[in-house]
């Protein structure tokens, strides 16, 4: 049992990231795998003077898919609202339409009561906040990304007028979410720019910490060809069964937490600072126009990441000298 462990986190994230306060409506939604983590959410959150009040969803079955007509109203209506979910709610409409509704939510994927004490959560926020949104301003201002890896990654793709990100665990308005663990800069590549190839080699949704690289063809913003094994198997599955945008190349973002794990749970690993990933679906969220019932996050862990030539991350080193 990690309930006592896991308080201290839980009321940081309620009180300072989130800044839950006195009386506010506080929706926790839960499926069966997280219902602790979704406990200890609420407990802090009534700690602090709040109606929390704990929806326990079923399963879904792939991140991005949306969650069940009852609970997208309930985020709607609710003040703030924790999705303590296996799969991530992130990229769906009915997050969209929650925040603009003004509720402001907090994004716990995946997050295990585990993760909840060690690993990315210890992190100083203050100075992580800092240095995410230094990798975010000067993401933002780039306008060519080239990210290539000793795995054989070698991608190109624009992101001119495309909006990076401060994912730093933090409440953003006009983003409408906070992420936790928290510790990434994301942007979506401008659609149908992206070309060459992507090599995962930690982690991806929906299949987990990874037996063998996967390698990722990506043509005019599209994936065209997936490679490597059973996993790989699966993962043109999944895109072949989905809709149109499935293959869509959705978002690149930039890992900034110096004390992420890589523990094969996409929740952590994308926050490792220097490591990259890439999703696949949906872009609606990161402010593009291709709508996908999936959004399907793979981890590259040694990228070497160039902004209009110049070097962000080399080796998986984030290097510190450029983003201020």
């Amino acid at each position: 049992m990690l309930d006592i462990e896991m308080a201290r986190a839980a009321s940081g994230i309620v009180e300072d990231c989130l800044d839950v306060r006195p009386d506010e409506e506080v929706l926790v939604i839960a499926d069966a795998k997280k219902e602790g983590v979704a406990r200890a959410i609420a407990r802090a959150a009534n700690g602090v003077g709040a109606e929390p009040i704990v929806a326990v969803m079923p399963l879904l079955d792939s991140h991005g898919n949306e969650p069940p007509e009852a609970v997208a109203e309930a985020m709607v209506a609710a003040d703030v609202a924790f999705t303590c979910t296996t799969h991530a709610i992130t990229h769906t409409r009915s997050r969209l339409r929650a925040a603009e509704a003004g509720t402001r939510i907090g994004v716990l994927r995946s997050v295990t009561e585990e993760m909840m004490v060690e690993g990315a959560m210890t992190v100083d926020f203050e100075e992580l906040r800092r240095r995410t949104e230094a990798v975010r301003d000067v993401l933002d201002a780039a306008s060519e990304v080239h990210v290539t890896s000793e795995q054989g990654t070698d991608v190109t793709f624009s992101v001119e007028g495309c909006s990076a990100f401060s994912l730093d665990g933090y409440f953003h308005e006009e983003y409408g979410f906070a992420t936790l663990p928290p510790g990434e800069s994301p942007t979506h590549p401008a659609e149908g720019t992206a070309n060459g190839t992507i090599v995962i080699d930690v982690s991806m949704d929906s299949l987990g910490q990874l037996d063998e690289p996967l390698t990722i063809d990506v043509k005019d913003g599209f994936v065209s060809a997936i490679d490597g094994g059973d996993q790989a198997e699966e993962l043109r599955r999944i895109v072949d069964e989905n809709d149109e945008n499935a293959g869509n190349l959705a978002e690149f973002a930039i890992g900034t937490n110096p004390n992420a794990k890589l523990i094969g749970n996409q929740a952590e690993d994308k926050k490792r600072a220097g490591t990259v990933h890439f999703a696949i679906g949906d872009n609606e969220s990161l402010g593009g126009s291709l709508k996908s019932d999936i959004h399907l996050d793979g981890v590259l862990r040694s990228p070497t990441v160039l902004l209009d030539g110049e070097p962000i991350v080399e080796d998986g080193v984030l290097l510190e000298g450029r983003p201020e």
